[in-house]
Parts: C-alpha cells; sequence; structure tokens
C-alpha cells in the first residue's frame, strides 16, 4: 500500500469517532442551526390556521418545545465555549427520535405528514457521528420504530392500495439521506482534519523555533545585558558621556530581550497551554527584564478557547505591555482577565503618564493590537486614567467567535 493511500486511510479512520472536541463542536454547531431552522418551521406551520382544539395540539406543541429547549441549552454551551461532549449530541437526536416518532403515535402514524422530520433528524446525526456503522444503525432503528408505528395505529398500512410501497421508499429516502450527509461529512472532515494536521506541524516548527531563540539569541541578549551593566558600574563618574550611552544600551538590550520573549514565551500557547497560565508567565517575565512590577488578575473559569483566539490575544497583551515599558514611564503595570457569560475581556493598565492625542499614528503598535482584536470579532478600547494619567488598553471578544480547541 502506497504511502498516499496509508495517509488517506487513516484520516479516514480519524473521522469515524466524534471525540475530537473541535471536530465535535464543529459539527454540533451545524447540528443546532438545522434543528432550529426544522422545528420553528413546523411549529409555525402546525400553529398556522391550526385547530387548536385538537387533542394533538398540546402534546405536539410540547414535544416540539422540549426539544427547542435542549436544543437552546446545547447551543448555549457552544456559544459559551463550554464543554460539549458526544453525549450531547446522543441526546439530541434521541430526542429528535421520541418528539417525531411520539407526534406521529398523537396524530395518526403512517398517513400523517410528520414522518418528513425524520430525514433532516438522521442528517443531523450523521453530520455528527460520521462512522457509517453507527450512522446505518441508527437509520435501522429508526426505520424499524416508523415500520412497526405505521403498521400498528389505526388500521395499519392499505396493501389494497399499494401503501406498502410507499412506506419501502420513506425508508429508502431515510438510507440515502444519511448515506449522503455520512459520505460528504467525512470528507469535510477529512479535509478539516489535514488542515488542522499543516497547522500542527507548523506549530511544532514555532515551539522548535521558540526554544532555539530562548537558548542561542536569549542568552547571548541576557548575556550582553548583564556585560553593560557592569560596564555602568565600572564606570568612573566623570565619565558621564560614556555613562550615558551604556545607559542608553542597556535600555535597548532590555528592550532587545523583551522582543525575543513574545516568540519564546507564546511557545505554550501552541502546546496547548491555557492563556491565563502563560499570560502569567510573561508578566513575571515582564518584571525580570524591566523592574516593573506586573500583577495578574483573573475572574472566571476560563472556557476552552482556539488556539488562534490565544496567540492573538497573547499578542495584544505583548504589545501593550512593550507599550508601558517603552513610552509610558510606568512603575506599575496591571493584567486583568475577565472571563464572563458570553464574553472575555483582558485589560492591561499602567500607572504613566498617559496617551498623547495621536498615540495610534505612532508607529504600529495600537494598529496591530486592533486589528488583532477585530479579526476576534472584538473591540480595543485604550482608556486614559484619571487626570489624564495612566492608560488601559481593554478589549473585549465574544465567545461565539472563539471556539475550539486549538
Amino acid at each position: 500500500m502506497s504511502n498516499a493511500s496509508v495517509d488517506t486511510a487513516a484520516a479516514s479512520s480519524r473521522t469515524s469517532s466524534p471525540a475530537d472536541p473541535d471536530d465535535l463542536r464543529y459539527s454540533l454547531r451545524i447540528s443546532v442551526w438545522v434543528r432550529w431552522f426544522v422545528v420553528i418551521a413546523w411549529l409555525a406551520q402546525f400553529n398556522y390556521r391550526g385547530d387548536f382544539t385538537h387533542s394533538n395540539f398540546i402534546p405536539n406543541t410540547l414535544l416540539a418545545s422540549a426539544l427547542l429547549v435542549l436544543n437552546g441549552y446545547v447551543h448555549y454551551r457552544i456559544r459559551s465555549a463550554r464543554r460539549v461532549t458526544w453525549h450531547w449530541a446522543l441526546a439530541l437526536s434521541a430526542m429528535d427520535a421520541i418528539t417525531i416518532t411520539s407526534g406521529l403515535a398523537i396524530s395518526g402514524g403512517f398517513q400523517n405528514a410528520l414522518h418528513v422530520l425524520y430525514y433532516p433528524a438522521l442528517a443531523n446525526f450523521a453530520v455528527v457521528f460520521t462512522s457509517f456503522r453507527l450512522s446505518f444503525a441508527w437509520a435501522t432503528t429508526i426505520a424499524v420504530v416508523y415500520t412497526a408505528l405505521s403498521l400498528a395505529l389505526n388500521s395499519g398500512i392499505d396493501f389494497q392500495a399499494k401503501e406498502e410501497k410507499v412506506l419501502f421508499s420513506r425508508i429508502v429516502t431515510m438510507f440515502a439521506v444519511v448515506a449522503v450527509v455520512n459520505l460528504i461529512s467525512r470528507l469535510e472532515r477529512i479535509r478539516r482534519r489535514e488542515a488542522i494536521d499543516r497547522e500542527r506541524d507548523l506549530q511544532r516548527e514555532r515551539i522548535e523555533l521558540s526554544q532555539n531563540i530562548h537558548d542561542t539569541i536569549a542568552q547571548s541578549a541576557y548575556l550582553i545585558g548583564l556585560g553593560i551593566e557592569t560596564a555602568i558600574e565600572l564606570a568612573d563618574d566623570s565619565q558621564r558621556e560614556l555613562v550615558a550611552k551604556l545607559k542608553a544600551t542597556h535600555s535597548l538590550s532590555k528592550s532587545t530581550m523583551w522582543e525575543l520573549r513574545h516568540p519564546i514565551d507564546a511557545g505554550p500557547i501552541f502546546e496547548g497551554r491555557e492563556l491565563g497560565r502563560v499570560l502569567r508567565s510573561h508578566a513575571s517575565t515582564f518584571t525580570t527584564i524591566t523592574s516593573i512590577p506586573t500583577e495578574v488578575v483573573q475572574t472566571g473559569e476560563e472556557p476552552q478557547l482556539s488556539m488562534v483566539t490565544r496567540r492573538l490575544l497573547f499578542a495584544v497583551a505583548h504589545n501593550a505591555l512593550t507599550n508601558a515599558f517603552r513610552h509610558s514611564n510606568a512603575t506599575k503595570v496591571t493584567m486583568a482577565l475577565h472571563f464572563e457569560e458570553e464574553r472575555l475581556r483582558m485589560s492591561i493598565a499602567d500607572d504613566g503618564i498617559g496617551l498623547p492625542d495621536d498615540y495610534e499614528d505612532r508607529g504600529h503598535g495600537f494598529r496591530n493590537m486592533r486589528n488583532d482584536v477585530e479579526r476576534m470579532g472584538g473591540v480595543l478600547e485604550a482608556i486614559p486614567g484619571e487626570s489624564g494619567l495612566g492608560t488601559a488598553v481593554t478589549c473585549t471578544i465574544p465567545y461565539a467567535l472563539t471556539q475550539g480547541g486549538r
């Protein structure tokens, strides 16, 4: 077997499991939106010029409402970046089957058009669970239940009118829907997995690069800084010009060491570390290099954020700390992370000299931060402190745009 065949087979086998959190979250997001559309459309059709006095009106409405409540809760967990598992997907599929089957039993069985809701329900199952065996087993279960229901209710199937052919066509359609959706989902998941694998290769290269910088360039810059400090201590007080140049060079070496910490301290982001943990370490390094005390405050529990989101937020925090070091003459910096219900807020505040009126036109720092925040669908604000002293750079990001575990 060729290497390409082996890779394809491996990718195909990976798609058969819903265990991957990113794949599951992506599939569930599609599933809940489809369910919103189908159930709400059905409720609208059921209630438009409906017979509200009929005995099946209240049970059908309650069943559909219960399904909407469960779907809404799962959607809430997805939007708020809370953990979702395949159990939620299975619960939704089971609720689909129960609602539709109960509705058919209440409304008359075979003669009722409610059976068409089985098709999107089975499609939703096939989107999340891309295993052929599992999807066809679920379709078989639904087909058996629907057949038994059609035969048992009322007068059953009218064989004189050849209604068994209609039943056969409906069941075949169920399997056809599952087959087509399952195939498309598998191909889409394979493409996504290949893209993720390529991204992981890039992440490994970034991690290796950060380690190499730490072991070589950063160590050399640190030793240069120590040498300059020693030279300043040994310089004669009468050599003011020399001391001034040494101090300027020392400040430049500190700035260089700090910039080198960006790729080094960002390495754990690509290893999957939590944003709060990485930022606490980065702030500690900032204090060591710049001698500016930096405090990190966190409220709430950090949800599952995508690697891209964590990387961009880290870049925003690094740029804000860089501005505080280079331009604000700050004596203290406070970094705050607030993980709220629907969004996160990150703020980096200093007690420095404040911002000039044209701060956004000076260099690329704020422009880059704003671009990173807008890429995440958030908002960036630079808020001056009281009496114009100090600055708080704050970004607010909605969870709905930050999901995933990569």
